[in-house]
């Protein structure tokens, strides 16, 4: 994938709520090492500014923003070691592929990258967390989260590098909404702890057989790579397989079995339009056993061969 030419819509030129400019970032895919893939400048996201970014070896003190950043490791692994002011003390980690970062808005930051990860910057505009701060009559704060898991994060990630690269085919309300969501999601899942009428409502669905199928569907989603077995979803969803089986087809109208297959060709129909990596190695990465078999079952849902559902789009 070649970088797209830069666009350089400013954020008062079109009407309506200001855009969210490059120039409002943290330029990391303009340090000397790194190479831009892609970016969102051009297409009128509002609030969101989105990159692609094959990244070197690099070290920076990253200054005080007020968006919020959500860093998602798509290809690669990279040792990341940072200290945030006044938030975190120095951490290290291994961020691996499908993991995700928080660079929290209003604080500055110092990173240092060891690895060759393909990384997407997703910076939230400030209005959309006053806005949910305002809804919900507290303040938001995200907390520092470094190379951690989540899988709606991860879909919404994916949907939008889908939208990048089909760029004349998705409009800016698409992506915008996609981006209310992600903050939303990590207002209520990734932030400082809420104020007690959300905690008595959190308490309120914890135990519930929806919350169990929700928690199940949370760890599926995240080791859709992985064998998994109904007797490892149904501990996670606190109850026995039978329950399980019986509450999850209640919730989804699927069984966990073919739950998990429709998740595992739809995460493979997004990496076969998002990148352009190797067929057998979205296989395995989708938790197929060897690439005949993710072909077959992907002809058999789809209609189409892997391949030339890429080629069509």
């Amino acid at each position: 994938m070649t970088a797209p030419a830069a666009f350089g819509i400013s954020g008062r030129e079109m009407n309506g709520p200001a855009l969210l400019p490059e120039r409002d970032t943290h330029a990391i895919p303009s340090l000397r090492q790194n190479r831009l893939i892609a970016d969102s400048r051009g297409l009128g996201w509002r609030d969101l500014y989105l990159s692609l970014t094959a990244e070197q070896p690099w070290s920076a003190e990253l200054q005080s923003l007020p968006h919020d950043c959500l860093v998602y490791c798509l290809n690669g692994q990279a040792l990341v070691e940072r200290r945030i002011d006044g938030v975190a003390e120095a951490e290290r980690a291994l961020l691996k592929p499908r993991m995700f970062s928080l660079i929290p808005g209003d604080h500055r930051s110092t990173w240092s990258i060891g690895g060759t990860p393909d990384i997407v910057l997703l910076y939230l505009h400030r209005r959309l967390k006053d806005e949910i701060a305002a809804e919900w009559g507290e303040a938001v704060e995200l907390l520092p989260r470094l190379a951690q898991f989540d899988p709606l994060l991860e879909q919404l990630c994916v949907a939008l590098l889908a939208a990048l690269r089909e760029r004349s085919r998705f409009g800016g309300a698409y992506a915008d909404q996609l981006a209310r969501t992600a903050m939303f999601h990590l207002a209520a899942h990734h932030a400082a702890a809420s104020g007690p009428p959300r905690e008595a409502a959190l308490r309120r669905t914890t135990n519930t057989p929806a919350a169990g199928v929700r928690r199940a569907i949370g760890y599926l989603q995240t080791c859709l790579a992985e064998p998994l077995a109904v007797e490892a979803l149904a501990e996670v969803a606190g109850s026995s397989v039978p329950v399980f089986v019986r509450a999850f087809k209640a919730h989804t109208g699927l069984t966990p079995y073919q739950y998990l297959l429709r998740e595992r060709i739809a995460r493979a129909k997004e990496l076969l339009v998002a990148t352009r990596r190797p067929v057998s190695e979205i296989a395995l990465d989708t938790g197929f056993a060897t690439p005949s078999h993710f072909a077959a079952a992907f002809q058999r849902r789809v209609g189409v061969t892997p391949t030339a559902y890429r080629a069509d789009r």
